[in-house]
């Protein structure tokens, strides 16, 4: 992402280059038919010249003195006159190919076509490339009729010269109006970009701790998709940093408590010079610290649900395989309880989910469950397929709840009336978050001995 960043550096000069390299290809293949069209110009220019010059010539070509014989007037070559100084030739010839005046260097096309009186064309003058005219002209003679054939010939220097001029001229009228558009874009592209320049002040100076979303409309159309997109993601860091206040207010606040209890009992440890009294502490200070690790895995477990629902990662999990494993390792309590731990999982059923966090979740039901059924009640895990969910019920023969505390029991930190002690009111919270994370839900079953929760999630594909 760095190397394609550093590319599209600037999206100013990304949008002038996108405009104007084809512009420049485009004025660049228009320079060279411009200069063909100007060549053409001057050339036919040229003709007309050496046209008018030719019939001057030929006008003055007769009969005179028992021949034939051509006399140049000066207007035939004056108008040829330049800064260029180009050579200028001209021959008057019989129809047979004999000299009747000129320079017998300057060579006609060929034999002319039947019917033609006039072929414009390019020759040699002795070194230096020449454009030509030929044309054919009827003189009278005393027997009748004779054919000549009147050359007149020009270097290039001046038609060159005049198509260079005639395509600078195109070409610095192009080149303004090009000049011209590359301001006014540039102008144009610097107005548009003002909407993102704000945007980005906006952006760097708001405070760190304001998650406001931005105006969507202060912003063009095609950039709105984009502000809206920075918003949502604002809107998310926003929920999620307010959970992680949340998790750390509540975490501070609940292991403030056996923390306090601690301190108490070891200060009382001190004070008492009893022989049975500091074994007694030592025991309730046994308790309180497997009360605080418990209470301390389960904040840890609590992180990481919010730590992994910020990446989420779906994986085909299968649900009864989570189940037994849940139950191999929460046998051993079971049994110190002593609760019967009784597993239903006959049912195939794979879900979308991840595993370790359905382990976590069916743990806190299990542990849930073996606390608080009490002596010699069962505890069943039952798995079932009722489409499109997946779902594990976790239930017990124990005392169950009142309806008042139902509704509460899925908050962080609440507990029933009557609980037994060693819990922080932290393991149903954990399963009904982790369930809404890939799309499930956690309830309670309906009234009712005993007490149940089922987790339902989706089915994998």
């Amino acid at each position: 992402m760095r190397g394609r960043g550093a590319i599209r550096s600037s999206l100013r000069l990304n949008l002038m280059a996108w405009l104007f390299v084809p512009v420049a290809a485009i004025l660049g293949v228009s320079l060279w038919l411009s200069y063909a069209t100007a060549e053409r110009q001057a050339t036919l220019i040229m003709d007309r010249q050496l046209l008018a010059s030719s019939r001057m010539i030929a006008e003055q070509t007769r009969w005179r003195s028992g021949g034939i014989q051509a006399v140049v007037p000066p207007a035939a070559l004056e108008l040829f006159a330049t800064d260029s100084h180009d050579e200028v030739s001209y021959a008057v010839s019989a129809a047979d190919g004999t000299l009747i005046a000129g320079f017998p260097e300057l060579e006609p096309p060929g034999v002319l076509p039947p019917g033609a009186d006039l072929v414009q064309y390019n020759t040699l003058f002795r070194t230096e490339q020449m454009r030509a005219v030929i044309l054919r002209q009827t003189v009278i003679t005393p027997s009748g009729t004779a054919q000549v054939h009147v050359m007149v010939g020009e270097t290039l220097k001046a038609r060159d010269a005049l198509a260079r001029s005639l395509w600078l001229r195109g070409f610095l009228e192009q080149a303004a109006l090009v000049l011209a558009a590359a301001v006014s874009i540039w102008i144009g592209i610097t107005r548009e970009l003002r909407p993102m320049m704000r945007l980005r002040r906006e952006v760097l100076d708001r405070p760190a701790d304001r998650f406001e979303p931005f105006d969507v409309r202060a912003v063009q159309l095609e950039i709105q998709p984009l502000v809206q997109a920075l918003n949502d993601h604002m809107a998310r860091l926003a929920a999620y940093l307010d959970r992680q206040r949340r998790f750390l207010d509540s975490a501070a606040h609940q292991l403030r408590t056996p923390l306090t209890i601690l301190k108490t009992q070891v200060g009382f440890a001190r004070r008492d010079r009893s022989a049975t009294g500091p074994a007694n502490v030592l025991a309730e200070i046994d308790e309180s610290l497997s009360e605080m690790t418990r209470l301390t895995n389960q904040l840890l477990a609590l992180g990481r649900v919010e730590h992994d629902r910020a990446r989420l990662a779906v994986e085909r999990v299968d649900l009864r395989a989570v189940v037994r494993e849940v139950a191999t390792r929460r046998g051993p309590d079971a049994l110190d309880a002593p609760v019967d731990l009784v597993v239903e999982a006959e049912t195939e059923c794979d879900v979308a989910a991840s595993a370790a966090l359905v382990h976590e979740a069916l743990a806190n039901l299990v542990d849930n469950a073996i606390l608080h059924a009490g002596a010699g009640a069962v505890v069943t895990i039952r798995v079932a397929r009722a489409a499109p969910f997946g779902a594990v019920t976790v239930s017990d023969t124990g005392p169950g709840v009142s309806d008042a505390d139902r509704a509460r029991l899925f908050q962080r930190f609440q507990r029933g009336h009557g609980a037994a002690a060693g819990g922080r009111g932290l393991g149903l919270a954990i399963v009904a978050e982790i369930a809404e994370m890939f799309g499930g839900s956690a309830s309670l079953a309906p009234g009712g001995p005993g007490f149940a929760v089922t987790v339902r999630l989706p089915l994998a594909e």
